[in-house]
């Protein structure tokens, strides 16, 4: 499947198909941004006082503002000192000059210049509350820059500043240097800072085919709504999706929740296979499949958590529910390629596992996407107790579901 056609790119953050004929720019001279101003002063801007803030040094971007959910006119609209040109010229209307960062015309991302090569391949992120989601999120980025990108000689870089001080300041401080679980997900409408996802960039320079890809990471949550699943249009997110990575917390499966003993054992939900059902169905509406069609978008289901999962059984009942020690989730994988045979076992394994803990109907839904597959990670390596980590950190197999979707895009050239 391949998302980007001639002169269209699918704006990983707000998941707009957009025209690369009819973008927007904006200009890195700040002198601009002053003369615009006083040109908004002298009445020669159409619809100016949209775009004047009180100093001479900034203007209102308002596309930016509203995808933000923030007022334009308000004391929390987006500001900023490079002038923005909303015409798909090339050219700053102001200095005249030619202008290369480009815009999404909808909400003012930064389009990556290389948006016309090869395809616009974006995998995203999602779980219901509870799933492990921000520690996933938060030890994911991580593990990609630190042990990924150098295994398989790729560059991960994110795609804006705003991205790498949201992870800096809301993931990465408090797990890693203060050593404690991060706060419960934040909700789409309360946290309005959440509203943008953080992009990251994965590029193999030596590679030919594919050889880059987008991770969208979206961290919110709600409650009692499949639209809330990430706060945002689901149907236009999943749908413009190139793979979809869904978490499940296996300790909040009723089979398994009764019969598992650990420390912080959440309370059992009945949502597992409903969530997953009506993800499905909004895909399929959205992209017009009926139910008895493939849904074209691979579907990673992830087990979190497995490290509870991989212990030592306590008694009869609990060894139910346990990986036992021949588990394929415990055989490590082949370095710098993709391990398809040893993605299959633990895909053939889990599988089962999950027909017997949730029911052959989750299966069924799981089996209605073209390419899926099932995997087991554990983000922390370790169950905490209570909010510090007293343990460390030590993710285990968390990329796995990104060297799978990887290798489902890899035609040319293998891992």
């Amino acid at each position: 499947m391949q998302k980007k056609t001639d002169g269209t790119y699918i704006c990983p953050f707000c998941f707009n198909a957009i025209d690369l004929g009819a973008i927007h720019y904006q200009c890195t001279n700040q002198s601009c941004t002053r003369m615009f101003v006083k040109a908004i002063d002298a009445g020669k801007v159409e619809n100016g006082k949209a775009f004047r803030s009180e100093s001479e040094d900034e203007e209102i971007d308002m596309e930016n503002s509203t995808f933000l959910g923030r007022n334009p006119d308000g004391k929390d609209s987006v500001r900023t000192r490079q002038h923005i040109v909303r015409n798909s010229s090339g050219i700053c209307d102001i200095c005249h000059r030619p202008v290369h960062k480009r815009l999404c015309p909808v909400c003012h991302s930064p389009i990556p210049q290389e948006a016309e090569e090869g395809r616009n391949i974006i995998f995203v992120v999602i779980g219901a509350r509870g799933a492990g989601k921000s520690h996933y999120i938060s030890v994911l980025i991580n593990h990609l820059k630190n042990s990924f990108a150098p295994e398989f000689n790729a560059i991960v870089a994110p795609a804006s500043d705003r991205t790498t001080l949201k992870y800096r300041e809301y993931y990465y401080r408090r797990l890693y240097e203060e050593g404690r679980k991060l706060p419960p997900t934040r909700t789409y409408e309360n946290i309005k800072d959440f509203r943008e996802p953080m992009i990251y960039y994965v590029r193999f320079p030596d590679r030919e085919g594919m050889n880059s890809a987008t991770l969208a990471f979206f961290d919110t949550a709600g409650e009692g709504s499949s639209d809330n699943l990430t706060g945002v249009g689901l149907n236009t997110f999943l749908s413009s999706a190139s793979g979809i990575v869904y978490l499940v917390d296996p300790l909040q499966i009723p089979y398994v929740n009764k019969r598992v003993r650990a420390e912080n054992i959440p309370e059992p939900s009945q949502d597992v296979a409903r969530s997953i059902s009506e993800m499905s169905d909004l895909i399929r509406s959205a992209m017009g499949i009926p139910p008895t069609g493939k849904i074209p978008i691979p579907l990673a289901v992830v087990l979190t958590k497995c490290d509870i999962l991989l212990k030592s059984p306590e008694n009869d009942e609990e060894e139910k529910v346990l990986l036992d020690a021949s588990s394929s989730v415990r055989m490590p994988r082949e370095r710098g390629r993709i391990d398809r045979d040893n993605f299959r076992q633990i895909d053939a394994e889990l599988n089962e596992y999950l027909r017997r803990a949730v029911s052959r109907e989750f299966i069924d839904t799981v089996e209605g996407f073209e390419r899926h597959s099932f995997f087991a990670v554990s983000a922390l390596g370790c169950n905490p107790e209570g909010s510090i980590l007293n343990r460390g950190i030590s993710p285990f197999r968390v990329e796995d579901p990104l060297i799978w979707m990887l290798g489902c895009y890899e035609t040319e050239t293998p891992f």
